[in-house]
């Protein structure tokens, strides 16, 4: 070893730092005092010894990346690593050769507790702050967050830090917070109230402190630290409020507001105290209430000395005396003031003018009468519900009428009255959910019961009832008693049928005169005998189904027949008509056209009703043209739901005033008509659900359409 080298070795013992040498192979070829000392390993163990062999551990660790780096890149490096085998942290430096690395450690271990310490403290007064703590850069981005920082406007760490405080203030406050921000940008601290919007949009009011961050002089950021005083700015807020409420309740209150003292003189009255009772401000305050009519002085002064007391008179309705000496009805509430230990130091009166509400109740009261007075005197039975469908009401008509006292119906269940026939009341049940509760009826044919069981025809009605708020409460049924009027409506009908019959005698008459004429006629060259007698029958057996078919439909059509209901062709109906009036058409020298639209939906009618009321039209149409002409008969489907039936004729036509008056009963343009059929007709119509109207024009004709509904159970 030369000199040089003893010398060199000699002063890489003597320093401070752990100081080795590694060759090419990474085998040490020397290692100093320190070193030995800190990696607990004597010179002579190490020398010549490959690094990585003695201290396998550091194979994964970075000294490892650190110092072949240093040889890939031959460029020195330094860093901080922990050595876990030794439990101790050091700060090394290594310098690459072309021969090996020469590496100095000093163990740092002592210093970096220290600073882990240190670094815990502010950390943990960081993180434990109470008070949201955070920082930006000049740009006003987040760098760190706290997470009373979190807690307080609802973002996490992570949202934070992809956002600038900008979004975050309030709207009206923005400016002024960007103001403050940017004056703690250049190094003056700054504390100021600021409105910012929580995640969930509410708003927090904050108290703000801005400090400039600064490294080697240079202002390279902000701290900020925030208070939540939204409690206290919310309670300032409300205390604000409540004194404009307060005043606005007095100043804007649609009811006259007084204030006195304990002597009774006027502190104060509001807009509309003048407005109602005529007085101004000016001429009241300072003086006794003004308002109180005379013959009401003393009451009103032993109420306002018990007030004094501390007590409430609340809904006092009473009478008051406007400026002009008018009297007016109020309804009044008088209540003590009291100062913060509860002293009474004077009183307030507020008062409603309810001079409207009197008149309203009085008229209310004189309706109700009225009303009751309506139901209980109505010729017609009227039962009231409530809501659970139990009676609560019936009038005098309903025990006259059905024979059950008020006593033995009042609280009885819809469902258990004993009137009403129970395949009524399944149908009811049925169809519950498919009537609408404030749905109406009107003049529903059905069937009821009296107490003795004879039935009873009645025509039945429903309403809701409403309260005052316009909710539904209940609802009326109304019930009129049809029986007799349904017998009438009978007899009516059936003496119309007999007079068309009547009427068309001479025609059917000469209509079987014909048919019999032949048969004659043959009868007399069978006696002589002449002909093929086989086909003499079979013609006479032709011309009697011909005399029979006639005398069959005016039989239909005199005799009374039981009402049925049945799903029918109306196009054969029609047919059948036609051929009972077509001989009296041409005696007339009327042609019957007929018009039917192919597969119109059969009609739900009684056969015998709906044939007089063809029969009717047609005859009416027939003696329209006394000089003859065309009778148009069409049957078509209007829509979906309806099937039309018009019959045109070319008649004289009925003038406007006369066709405003028809259907009504006895009421007719012939000379010697009756004046029913028409109404007779129409009503059948109407009793199908169908409707009817007419259209004619003076010396042009007449047009009548009748609407019927179609069937669906065909």
């Amino acid at each position: 070893m030369s000199i040089t080298i003893a010398n060199g070795y000699e002063i890489l013992d003597r320093i401070t730092d752990g100081f080795f040498a590694l060759d090419d192979q990474w085998n040490f070829t020397y290692v100093n005092s320190e070193a030995s000392r800190l990696l607990f390993r004597s010179r002579n163990d190490l020398v010549g010894k490959n690094v990585w062999e003695e201290f396998p551990e550091a194979v994964d660790l970075t000294f490892y990346d650190h110092y072949h780096r240093a040889i890939r890149e031959q460029t020195s490096v330094a860093f901080d690593a922990f050595f876990p085998p030794l439990k101790r942290w050091f700060d090394a430096k290594a310098y690459p050769s072309s021969t090996g690395l020469s590496v100095y450690f000093q163990d740092i271990t002592n210093k970096k507790i220290a600073l882990s310490q240190k670094e815990q403290h502010y950390k943990s007064l960081f993180e434990q702050n109470p008070d949201a703590v955070f920082s930006f850069d000049l740009d006003g981005n987040y760098l760190t967050v706290n997470p009373a920082m979190e807690r307080l406007l609802g973002y996490s760490e992570a949202e934070f830090l992809q956002k600038s405080f900008v979004p975050l203030v309030a709207e009206d406050d923005l400016e002024k917070t960007l103001g403050h921000y940017r004056k703690a940008a250049t190094g003056i601290t700054q504390r100021y109230q600021a409105k910012v919007v929580h995640k969930n949009g509410s708003i927090v009011y904050l108290d703000v402190t801005n400090m400039p961050i600064i490294v080697h002089d240079e202002v390279v950021g902000v701290y900020g630290v925030a208070k939540d005083i939204t409690d206290r700015s919310s309670e300032q807020d409300e205390l604000q409020k409540t004194k404009e409420r307060l005043e606005s309740f007095v100043r804007d209150n649609a009811d006259a507001i007084w204030v006195i003292d304990l002597e009774d003189q006027v502190l104060e009255i509001n807009p509309t105290f003048e407005t109602m009772f005529g007085w101004s401000a000016d001429s009241v305050i300072g003086k006794k209430l003004p308002i109180i009519p005379d013959f009401l002085k003393e009451s009103m002064q032993d109420m306002h000395e018990r007030v004094k007391t501390g007590a409430s008179v609340v809904g006092l309705e009473t009478i008051r005396e406007r400026k002009d000496g008018s009297l007016i009805h109020v309804s009044a509430t008088l209540s003590p003031i009291l100062d913060l230990t509860g002293k009474v130091i004077g009183l307030t009166g507020i008062c409603r003018d309810v001079s409207s509400r009197k008149k309203a109740e009085e008229t209310l009261k004189a309706k109700t009468k009225q009303l009751e007075s309506f139901i209980e005197n109505n010729v017609d039975s009227i039962l009231m519900f409530n809501l659970d469908r139990e009676v609560v009401h019936v009038n005098q008509a309903f025990e006259n009428t059905f024979g059950w006292a008020k006593e033995e119906i009042l609280g009885l269940h819809l469902y258990d009255l004993p009137f009403i026939p129970s395949e009524v009341l399944e149908e009811a049940k049925q169809s519950e959910g498919k009537i609408k509760p404030d749905e109406l009826i009107l003049g529903e044919e059905s069937v009821r019961y009296r107490k003795d069981g004879e039935k009873l025809e009645v025509a039945f009605s429903k309403f809701p009832i409403y309260d005052a708020k316009g909710n539904m409460d209940g609802w009326s049924v109304i019930l009129r008693d049809i029986t007799e009027w349904k017998k009438s409506q009978l007899v009516l009908q059936n003496s119309e049928k007999l007079t068309v019959a009547g009427q068309l005698a001479a025609g059917i008459a000469h209509e079987i005169r014909n048919p019999i004429t032949v048969i004659k006629g043959f009868i007399y060259l069978m006696k002589s005998g002449y002909g093929d007698k086989e086909e003499y029958f079979t013609i006479m057996a032709s011309e009697c189904e011909r005399i029979e078919q006639i005398l069959s439909e005016l039989l239909v059509l005199a005799k009374p027949q039981p009402i049925k209901l049945e799903p029918k062709d109306i196009r054969f109906i029609m047919m059948q008509t036609v051929t009972l009036l077509h001989t009296q058409a041409i005696m007339s020298n009327v042609e019957i056209a007929t018009q039917f639209e192919q597969g119109v939906a059969r009609v739900y009618c009684d056969e015998n009703q709906m044939k007089q009321v063809f029969i009717n039209f047609i005859k009416n149409a027939i003696e329209a043209m006394q000089t003859g002409g065309t009778l148009t008969i069409q049957i078509k489907q209007k829509d979906d739901d309806h099937v039309i039936v018009r019959f045109i004729d070319e008649g004289t036509g009925i003038p406007a005033e006369m066709l405003k008056k028809m259907g009504q009963p006895f009421y007719t343009t012939k000379e010697n008509g009756t004046g029913l059929g028409y109404m007779v007709s129409k009503q059948i119509v109407e009793n199908h659900s169908g409707e009817v109207h007419i259209e004619s024009e003076w010396n042009k004709g007449t047009t009548i359409e009748i609407s019927l509904p179609i069937t669906r159970n065909s």
